[in-house]
């Protein structure tokens, strides 16, 4: 699970997240100390991943996980198992990964 790093911020509409796929989510302006991750449903749960691949300043694309199970930076066709950050078959640190809760409908993510 993701580290606790500040307030939670709400998405809304997580419930039409289809299993196997992620979307991005722009919080503020990445450019001014927001954040953007990308929001995965795996197994039925929600994770969040950062969009900044730890490798050579990649991002992270939304989409179908790779294989129903993971994200993927194309600047490498690296993966990484959105409930962990840790990469699948390549020398690489760890994505950031927050802590995610759903409820509603909707889902708080702490960044």
């Amino acid at each position: 699970m993701g580290l606790l790093h500040g307030p939670a911020v709400r998405v809304e509409g997580t419930d039409r997240l289809p299993e196997g796929e992620s979307r991005t989510v722009s919080i503020g302006d990445p450019l001014a100390g927001g954040t953007e991750f990308v929001l995965c449903r795996l197994g039925g749960k929600l994770y969040a991943v950062d969009v900044r691949c730890p490798h050579e300043n990649g991002r992270i694309a939304a989409g179908p996980l790779v294989g129903g199970r993971y994200v993927m930076c194309p600047l490498h066709n690296y993966k990484f198992d959105p409930r962990s950050g840790a990469a699948v078959g390549a020398v690489c640190g760890k994505a950031r990964t927050y802590r995610v809760r759903e409820g509603r409908g909707d889902c708080r993510v702490w960044v």
